[in-house]
């Protein structure tokens, strides 16, 4: 999906975790820029996910968002790259 990090501020990616039902999502930010975190997951099929450059799922920046502020939905993670999140965000709250 793609969100309003502030009212009239640029939109930005970001991948849903979480839809518990209310008025919000648990979501992690996208982002383009290659990051050194080892809680940073390269998206390998980024053009399947509807994105328009190689990106990076930033799993330890956890942010709730209001659906409002939602702007579309781009699209899905691959099957592989849904399993390599889960990979990391099992890592991240098992450790």
């Amino acid at each position: 999906m793609e969100f309003h990090q502030i009212a009239g501020g640029k939109v930005r990616p970001a991948v849903v975790l979480l839809d518990a039902g209310d008025d919000d999502f648990v979501a992690a930010p996208v982002t383009s820029r290659p990051r050194l975190s080892d809680y940073d997951l390269r998206i390998a099929e980024w053009k399947m996910s509807g994105l328009n450059a190689p990106s990076f799922i930033r799993v330890h920046k956890l942010t709730v968002l209001p659906k409002s502020a939602v702007a579309r939905q781009l699209g899905s993670l691959t099957g592989p790259d849904r399993d390599a999140l889960m990979r990391i965000l099992a890592r991240a709250f098992r450790d």
